[in-house]
C-alpha cells in the first residue's frame, strides 16, 4: 500500500475488494495488530476493543461445552435490545438448548465456525473485523449475522467477495486497484461497480475523442500523398460470475 491514510470513525461500515494475492487480508492483520507494517504506522485509540472473525480459527478446547465456550467470553451481552445472555445468543445463532450441553468435538466443521463467530461477538468489541465471512457460513447464519449488524453499534471492516453481504452491511468500499493503490468509493459493491462502468465509459471516451483526433491529422497526411495508418485494440472482457464478483480470468 502506498499513501494510504484513514481514520475509522462509529458506525464506519467499510468493505475491502481486490484480486486474490492483493493484500486484504494482510491489511486486517495489520489493523488487528496482528502484523506489524513494513512502513507507516496504525494508531488504535485507547478505548477500541476489535473482534478479529479470521479465516483460521482460534485453538478451541473442545472437551468444552457449547455453552461453556461462550460463558468464557462472557456470560451476558448488551445490545441495543438490552442485555442478552450466553445461552440466549446461541440460541439466536442457531444453537438451540439440546445442543448448548453438547461437546465442541462434536460439532461439524461449519458449527465450529458459527461458535467462534459467536465467542468474538461475545467479548464486546467495538470493532468487528470479517475476513471473509462468507466463505464459511451458511446463508441462515449470515442473515442472523447482518441482522446483529444491523444495530450493532461500533464499526465494521469486511473483506468478502460476496457482492449481496457487502450491499447488505458495508456503506464504503476501499479497492486494491493494483501498484500498491488503494482507493476508496462510496455505497455498497454494486455502488462501486457503478463507479467503475462510469470510469470506464470516460477513459473509452477521452480514447475516442483522440482517436478522433489522430485520424483527422492521417487524413491531412493522406491528402498530400503520405499514406499511413493507425490500429485501436479493445481492452479484453471479464467474465464476472452474478453470486460472486471475483474475476474468474486466471485468478484461482
Amino acid at each position: 500500500m502506498e499513501d494510504f491514510t484513514y481514520i475509522f470513525l462509529k458506525n464506519d461500515r467499510v468493505g475491502i475488494v481486490g484480486p486474490n494475492g492483493s493484500g486484504k487480508s494482510t491489511l486486517m492483520k495489520i489493523i488487528a495488530g496482528w502484523v506489524e507494517p513494513d512502513s507507516g504506522s496504525v494508531e488504535i485509540g485507547q478505548t477500541v476493543k476489535m473482534g478479529y472473525f479470521s479465516q483460521e480459527n482460534e485453538a478451541m478446547d473442545e472437551s468444552l461445552k457449547v455453552i461453556e465456550y461462550i460463558k468464557n467470553a462472557a456470560e451476558y451481552v448488551k445490545t441495543r435490545d438490552g442485555s442478552i445472555s450466553a445461552s440466549q445468543m446461541l440460541e439466536r445463532f442457531l444453537f438451540p438448548s439440546g445442543v448448548q450441553y453438547t461437546a465442541i468435538s462434536k460439532l461439524s466443521g461449519g458449527e465450529k465456525r458459527r461458535l467462534y463467530l459467536l465467542r468474538i461477538l461475545m467479548e464486546a468489541p467495538n470493532v468487528i473485523l470479517l475476513d471473509e465471512p462468507t466463505n464459511d457460513l451458511d446463508i441462515q447464519t449470515l442473515t442472523i449475522l447482518e441482522d446483529y449488524l444491523d444495530t450493532f453499534p461500533g464499526i465494521v471492516i469486511a473483506v468478502s467477495h460476496d457482492r449481496y453481504f457487502l450491499d447488505r452491511v458495508v456503506n464504503r468500499i476501499f479497492a486494491f486497484e493494483g501498484q500498491g493503490r488503494v482507493a476508496q468509493y462510496e455505497g455498497g459493491f454494486s455502488d462501486y461497480q457503478a463507479a467503475l462502468a462510469l470510469k470506464a465509459g470516460a477513459e473509452d471516451e477521452s480514447r475516442g475523442r483522440g482517436a478522433d483526433r489522430r485520424g483527422a491529422g492521417l487524413g491531412s497526411a493522406a491528402f498530400s500523398g503520405a499514406g499511413s495508418s493507425d490500429g485501436f485494440g479493445e481492452e479484453s472482457g471479464r467474465t464476472v460470475n452474478r453470486n460472486n464478483w471475483k474475476e474468474t480470468s486466471g485468478e484461482p
